[in-house]
């Protein structure tokens, strides 16, 4: 159960983020309503320090956006969205924490919002209210419960959260019943294939709904076979998610393949490099000498191609192509822990234009020392 709820809340995290607008017109139509998206939005998550208290023990928000209101004035909002998958008997507290953690970090007007992707009908936190004598302390934040959501709207309306939402509901009142769950989610990739989604919204979604909907090894194949299938009959451009599975799969394959080539080419350099030596120093030390450092060199240059391939892979599902000067960038940015931190911005990036904006800070040379 806890394997279950991990995947539920990583999943939908990542579903929040990469379709963060529709999420909040779906679930908060009335703050959907004054904000200027024109405007643009702007993820906070990785500046903020950890919550330390007992209720928080440490963990951050989950998802925190910066947007502007319509109203005209400068006044911009930190919207916080927390999604929970199970029961929390202090949750209130926990996101009174963050609200204060949000609030002290960039004093700014701070609403707090709960995605409430439970199992529990009858578990429904939005209020903290505490009363000592005269003092009184009153918070409310906003939530929606997906079990109270109409499956037959979710059905009608052309928001990518529906489909996601549904895949979630799905997975929940199926659970435990493989069969059921396996004919529920050919349907739904029946639907999204034929629905007439961009092949960028198609691709993202079928990752979201493929991760939801897990289902063992022989009915994931025959799943692959439905999509095969649908894809012949209606003519549908094969796409690489559904070759990939999912979005992370893609980053993975990439990484791995770079690895073997890398140590392949480390194991080769080495051999080579070890035999010269060791016609210098003596055939056995160079030997081994050779292979150890050829073997580092080719893991390094693995990672090093494997992230590479996994960004481009990765912005290629997400935007539906890379320019040639993107990757052209990437192929010069060796640094390992440069790569990680623009695969992670590939996966979160509102647009192309804002990945390629962050892209090329790690492509500006160093300024000198001065003199």
């Amino acid at each position: 159960m806890r394997k279950l709820h991990a995947r539920f809340d990583a999943y939908w995290k990542e579903a929040v983020r990469t379709f963060f607008p529709q999420c909040i017109r779906l679930f908060f139509p009335s703050l959907y309503r004054l904000i200027d998206w024109k405007r643009g939005f702007e993820f906070l998550n990785v500046e903020l320090r950890r919550v330390h208290s007992p209720y928080s023990k440490g963990r951050r928000p989950d998802i925190v956006v910066l947007v502007h209101l319509k109203n005209g004035n400068s006044c911009l909002l930190v919207v916080h969205i927390e999604i929970q998958v199970q029961p929390d008997p202090f949750f209130e507290e926990r996101m009174l924490d963050y609200y204060l953690h949000l609030r002290l970090t960039y004093n700014k007007e701070v609403i707090c919002l709960a995605i409430l992707a439970d199992a529990n009908p009858n578990w429904r936190p939005r209020r903290l209210h505490k009363k000592i004598a005269q003092f009184q302390l009153v918070f409310e934040f906003m939530t929606v419960k997906l079990l109270d959501l109409d499956p037959q709207r979710l059905e009608q309306s052309r928001n990518p959260i529906a489909v996601i939402t549904l895949a979630h509901l799905n997975a929940l009142r199926l659970r435990g019943n493989p069969e059921l769950l396996f004919q529920e989610k050919v349907r739904m990739i029946r639907k999204l294939l034929e629905g007439g989604y961009t092949k960028r919204y198609i691709a993202e979604l079928y990752a979201e709904v493929d991760a939801i909907m897990a289902l063992p090894k022989e009915l994931e194949r025959q799943v692959a076979e439905v999509v095969r299938e649908v894809q012949r009959k209606k003519r549908i451009r094969r796409l690489t998610s559904l070759e990939l599975v999912a979005l992370e799969e893609g980053a993975k394959k990439g990484l791995q393949q770079g690895l073997e080539q890398g140590i392949q080419q480390g194991l080769q350099q080495g051999l080579e490099q070890g035999i010269q030596q060791g016609l210098q120093q003596g055939l056995e030390q160079g030997i081994q000498q050779g292979i150890q450092q050829g073997i580092q060199q080719g893991i390094q240059q693995g990672l090093q191609q494997g992230l590479q391939q996994g960004i481009l892979q990765t912005l290629e599902l997400r935007f539906g192509g890379v320019p040639e000067p993107v990757a052209e960038i990437l192929q010069k940015i060796t640094d390992i822990e440069s790569l990680r931190l623009l695969h992670a911005e590939a996966i979160t990036a509102p647009s192309l234009e804002a990945f390629e904006t962050v892209l090329a800070r790690y492509a500006e040379p160093p300024t000198p020392p001065a003199e």
